[in-house]
């Protein structure tokens, strides 16, 4: 079989898994374990930071020791040389360790004398990055052996092409549908769990269902209105492009070329599109409507984007002190806590005092996850 024949049926079947998770955060389980079945000889593992919102999930992951996530949780995710290099790769553009930086010169560093060499020989990685915006950070890795990193380069790559659009879109409805977490209350929609404009649509924008504060947007008329054929139309030409592409890809349409669309601005306001395909059997998305509405659906979500502000000014509306900005500005990686208070001239009692708050107020738990938010912050000061 080829490669492009693998990456398609075994893209398929974990995307079918992918889809429920989109609408049951606690099935992204299920996605880990569907792609080690699939790709043997790989550990997956799916790292998303939300810092924005508060949200912040752990580690989802298969074929790990839970020791050694544990370990990466606790320290070394905050020293892992990889961030920089994936900070710097745009979405969806695969990644391969030996290509970009090889394990042979990473041997100096604590990373890997003290937790990468313990893996039992799964030095090697490839990746993709699924969303890197206002804050937010989306990884799937897929741990392996150093000799699968030349012999399974190409097949890796191309079965993630497939499946990077499809989680990226999952993990943005499960931000819009579940922000804390929360399953579905008895006899819930999953359109009356999000709190942004959302659609149920066909692949040509035809309007199924909409959200409370859909039917509001719809009723203004100012961004969008429902059009001939019941066909939802926005009025400004680059947010209906969006609306149009995301929609055809989440039906089905074409994988590549999957990243999220631009913001969009429309006067004071700046406008995200994301969609996913919805499968017939969801429970109660469209109500006694699925019965009449044809096969491919999809959901569509607009988010008013949050505007970009300096590092120290955003740091500063999340509600911390000048005090707790100077020590997580401090906290990207490149040191520790206890070289952190000694350059602040603090205490180390003080400043893991001031790192609680710090953590509390980003919504994050992990040092891991702080340095990520703070060197996209940096970059982009």
């Amino acid at each position: 079989m080829g490669e492009a024949e693998h990456a398609q049926r075994v893209g398929e079947e974990i995307g079918l898994a992918i889809d429920h998770a989109a609408c049951d955060p606690a099935a992204w389980d299920t996605v880990m374990a569907e792609i080690g079945r699939l790709l043997p000889g790989v550990w997956p593992v799916l790292q998303v930071v939300d810092a924005a919102a508060g949200t912040g999930l752990p580690l989802v992951y298969w074929g790990w020791d839970p020791a050694a996530v544990a370990a990466y949780e606790a320290h070394y995710g905050a020293v892992n040389p990889w961030i920089s290099v994936i900070l710097s790769t745009p979405t969806m553009v695969s990644m391969h360790s030996e290509e970009r930086m090889p394990a042979s010169s990473l041997r100096h560093t604590e990373f890997y004398a003290d937790w990468l060499s313990r893996l039992g020989g799964m030095t090697a990685s490839s990746g993709v990055k699924l969303i890197d915006a206002d804050g937010r950070l989306a990884v799937l890795n897929l741990q392996h052996d150093l000799a699968r990193a030349s012999r399974a380069h190409g097949r890796l790559a191309a079965v993630m092409e497939r499946i990077g659009p499809r989680m990226r879109r999952a993990i943005e409805t499960n931000r819009a549908c579940f922000p804390a977490g929360a399953a579905f209350a008895a006899g819930e929609t999953l359109l009356e769990r999000v709190a942004d404009p959302a659609f149920v649509v066909t692949r040509d924008l035809r309007l199924v269902e909409a959200s409370r504060t859909g039917h509001v947007l719809l009723a203004e008329g100012d961004v969008l209105r429902v059009g001939a054929l019941d066909r939802i139309q926005a009025r400004d030409p680059r947010l209906a492009g969006a609306m149009a592409r995301e929609a055809a890809l989440a039906c089905g349409g074409p994988p590549m070329g999957g990243g999220m669309p631009g913001p969009v601005r429309i006067g004071a306001e700046t406008w995200q599109v994301t969609a996913i395909g919805l499968r017939q059997d969801l429970r109660g998305v469209v109500g006694m409507a699925r019965l009449l509405a044809p096969d491919q659906l999809a959901l569509v979500v607009l988010r008013r984007a949050a505007a970009e502000s300096g590092g120290q000014d955003r740091l500063a509306r999340f509600g911390l002190s000048p005090a707790e900005v100077r020590l997580a500005l401090l906290m990207d990686g490149s040191r520790s806590l206890v070289q952190a208070a000694e350059s602040l001239g603090i205490r180390h009692e003080t400043a893991r005092s001031q790192l609680r708050q710090v953590f509390a107020k980003l919504g994050v738990s992990r040092q891991s996850e702080l340095a990520v938010f703070i060197l996209r912050l940096k970059d982009r000061a």
